[in-house]
């Protein structure tokens, strides 16, 4: 049985050619308040020295060395799974690009274990510029009705000081309880990379189980957009794992009636997506998600089958803009007014 007050907590960093970035992230995990955990690095294949590095300065770090890049998803799910298998109460996955306070994993246990029906719950994840800063990263991601998942309360003023229900959580500082995974809750391996935390919440959310984001539970990103600026590769992932996340989760009713908003946005991106570079990316996006049509509805299925909330409790949880401002422009805000008018309209019909 898990002690609610001192759950045994497997950390489990995973990396991809991160090795200069590593040494910050391990160091400050080790330095917690909190002791009943035990360090994990997994490594997706990295080409550069990131598992001697750690293997060779951090003896205590229990390194799995994977033979291929099994993406964030696939890496991840396979990691939890063995963690659980070893009794293991929770897991708490982090981002190697990181920093964490010495009371992030105390803080992130006691907010996630207040209440037994809080699957998932996700730090207060603060933007590292040279430095700590009191400016938000994500603090619980968004969702916009159409499918896209954006930071929440992205660089505004820390002023966060109570717990808080959120959308969904953010994968760069998650807890997950074993109790859920992979029982109710499970990241879907077919995303490899994107999206795939939001697929996550929102089994947990179908489900009426709660995603809390955690007020004292501090982690510093060294999140720069500009240099994680859409590659040809990231836009195909977040393109088709949008459209897999629509597939699974909407009801019939509702993906009838966001059907129109959802064609013009369609026709909207891949207009954008000529001007930038990524129409074949599109295009690709979009002949891979037809290609695993049979597979999707399969997992809808059986992912409707779990569901306790209805349309209109899930819909509370959307937003009726994209409100980012990494990605404002004059496009999208003629976009947003659009789609601001469009939920007015269906959120009576829900």
């Amino acid at each position: 049985m898990t002690d609610t007050l001192s759950p045994r907590v497997a950390v489990i960093i995973l990396g991809f050619n991160h090795r200069e970035q590593l040494s910050d992230a391990i160091d400050s995990v080790q330095e917690q308040s909190y002791t009943n955990y035990q360090l994990f690095y997994i490594d997706n294949a990295s080409s550069d020295d990131s598992v001697d590095f750690v293997r060779t300065h951090y003896p205590t770090v229990v390194v799995t060395a994977n033979e291929k890049n099994l993406g964030y998803a696939g890496g991840y799910d396979i990691a939890i799974r063995n963690a659980f298998e070893q009794n293991f109460d929770t897991a708490v996955l982090l981002n190697p690009d990181t920093v964490v306070n010495t009371e992030w994993l105390s803080e992130l246990v006691r907010s996630a274990y207040i209440d037994p029906n809080i699957a998932l719950a996700q730090s207060k994840i603060l933007i590292w510029d040279n430095g700590k800063t009191d400016i938000i990263n994500t603090f619980g991601n968004n969702i916009h009705f159409l499918g896209f998942g954006y930071c929440g309360h992205y660089k505004e003023n820390d002023t966060f000081s109570e717990d808080i229900d959120i959308p969904y959580a953010s994968g760069a500082s998650l807890l997950i309880k074993k109790e859920y995974y992979p029982s109710k809750i499970h990241f879907d391996t077919d995303y490899f990379a994107y999206l795939e935390d939001q697929d996550l919440g929102w089994q947990a959310r179908i489900q009426g189980l709660r995603i809390i984001a955690s007020a004292e539970s501090k982690v510093w990103h060294k999140y720069d957009f500009q240099k994680k600026h859409l590659s040809n590769f990231k836009f195909y992932l977040l393109e088709r794992n949008r459209l897999f996340f629509l597939t699974k989760f909407f009801s019939f009713k509702f993906l009838f009636l966001i059907f129109p908003a959802f064609l013009i946005m369609e026709f909207g991106v891949l207009f954008d997506s000529i001007f930038k570079g990524y129409f074949f990316r599109k295009l690709k996006a979009e002949w891979d998600f037809m290609k695993a049509l049979q597979r999707l509805i399969q997992k809808r299925e059986a992912i409707q089958n779990t569901r306790t909330l209805s349309d209109t409790e899930l819909f509370h949880f959307m937003s009726p803009t994209i409100s980012f401002e990494e990605v404002n422009s004059p496009l999208l805000r003629i976009a947003n007014s659009f789609l601001k008018g469009y939920y007015a309209c269906i959120k009576h019909l829900i």
